[in-house]
């Protein structure tokens, strides 16, 4: 299987062009496709609303249950892809993503979405959030972060470019057909993915001289190992210091993360800043979101990915209190790019991080591990900032408070050099 070779794919390799920039093409694919059909969502939201007669509460389960089955599924789907290879998963996914994409445009009722869309559909979602993270770092070594960052750059142009896209679909076509342009653009999406990706450089007869210091095929261990021994390399890797701290530290940072994100529409509206001001602030969230895929992952080659994780975080933390302070029309703008800015480089940095101090060899699985402290984030966090607004009648101290966890988040990063072996 990996062996084989598509006209399409025999002609990139004949060219001069480094193939691992086609694998951060196809991964490019893979990510804007995985958040454009995600954080669409919030366009489905009301005609779902409306067509079963649910309440805001209910509905927002949805997306919720989505996010939860993505992200907490992706340690075993990662397990899977280092397992069985990433054209297999890829193959999973297809089936997955378009079963429960299709599901949802013919549902009768509520749970059948709910069913259809927030499990099977977010299980292939969960695999190709992980392929498309953790591939590149596996083709890269001196370029590692700077060709992540390129690669997940479509979670950002996703973001930014789905929901009007889809939105326009919707008024044409309804609310329904509109799963099935979504499923009919993704199987593309994943056909190109299966044409142009490989696990390693190797698997294809890629010479990584100048990207690599020790040709990667040199400490290929060959065929994989048991499940079993497979398992135990695993969890002897996740209950060292050093990934308690990884783990730990991408938890906190999450939490800011997920306050600005899921609340400055209503932060603006609240502040007296205004709706219309809130929505395009997040509009620039995502643009800037785009750009530190870029800028930030070339920064991290050069002054390590552990420090340029710290600075993205305080990127993130610091607008997040300015907020409180001063919230203005102007204030809300600038600051919000600026924190898109922070948001996008921590994205774009995880799986490089991960790679940089465990390796590739079980890459997939360590990140999709990494990425519980996602799913729990973004289950806890809107819900601790809602009761913090209930409680406290503003903004205010629930911002302030993510923002303080956050400010650990960036000392545990710098404490990484300490926490690690020799």
């Amino acid at each position: 299987m990996a062996g084989a070779t598509s006209p399409i794919r025999t002609r990139l390799l004949e060219s001069e062009l480094y193939y691992g920039w086609v694998v951060v093409g196809g991964c490019f694919v893979l990510s804007l496709m995985t958040a454009g059909t995600m954080f669409s969502f919030t366009v489905f939201l009301g005609p779902v609303l409306e067509a079963f007669d649910q309440s805001y509460a209910n509905t927002s389960l949805v997306f919720s249950l989505q996010s939860l089955v993505t992200f907490s599924g992706a340690a075993v789907l990662g397990f899977a892809v280092d397992r069985y290879g990433l054209r297999r998963l890829l193959a999973l996914a297809a089936v997955l993503i378009c079963l429960g994409l299709v599901g949802a445009s013919q549902a009768p009722s509520f749970g059948w979405v709910l069913v259809s869309y927030s499990i099977v559909t977010a299980g292939g979602l969960g695999i190709t959030f992980v392929i498309a993270y953790t591939t590149p770092p596996r083709w890269f070594e001196r370029r590692r972060s700077l060709a992540t960052g390129v690669a997940v750059s479509g979670w950002g142009v996703g973001i930014v470019a789905f929901p009007p896209f889809v939105e326009a679909v919707i008024d044409r076509l309804g609310w329904q057909p509109t799963y099935l342009v979504l499923a009919g653009l993704f199987l593309v999406a994943i056909v190109i993915a299966i044409v142009l990706l490989a696990d390693r450089p190797h698997d294809l007869g890629v010479d990584t001289d100048g990207e690599f210091e020790i040709d990667p095929a040199s400490i290929d261990t060959g065929h994989p190992p048991s499940v079993r021994r497979q398992l135990a390399k695993t969890f002897e890797t996740v209950w060292t210091p050093l990934f308690g701290v990884v783990f730990v530290a991408l938890l906190l940072m999450f939490v800011p993360a997920n306050a600005v994100l899921v609340y400055l529409v209503d932060f603006a509206e609240a502040s007296g800043v205004s709706r219309r001001i809130g929505v395009v602030a997040v509009s620039i969230v995502g643009g800037m979101n785009v750009v530190a895929k870029f800028t930030a992952g070339w920064a991290a080659d050069v002054i390590g990915t552990d420090r340029m994780m710290a600075v993205c975080v305080v990127l993130m933390c610091v607008p997040t209190l300015l907020l409180v302070a001063i919230p203005t029309p102007a204030s809300v703008l600038v600051l919000s790019a600026v924190f898109g800015f922070g948001y996008g480089g921590t994205a774009a940095l995880m799986s490089p991080l991960v790679a940089n101090l465990f390796g590739t060899g079980d890459l997939s699985t360590l990140f999709g591990i990494t990425c519980i402290g996602f799913a729990i984030a973004g289950v806890t966090v809107p819900y601790g900032v809602g009761r913090g607004l209930d409680v406290f009648g503003s903004y205010g101290v629930p911002f302030v408070a993510t923002a303080a966890i956050g400010l650990l988040s960036a000392v545990l990063f710098l404490a990484i050099r300490f926490a690690r072996p020799g």
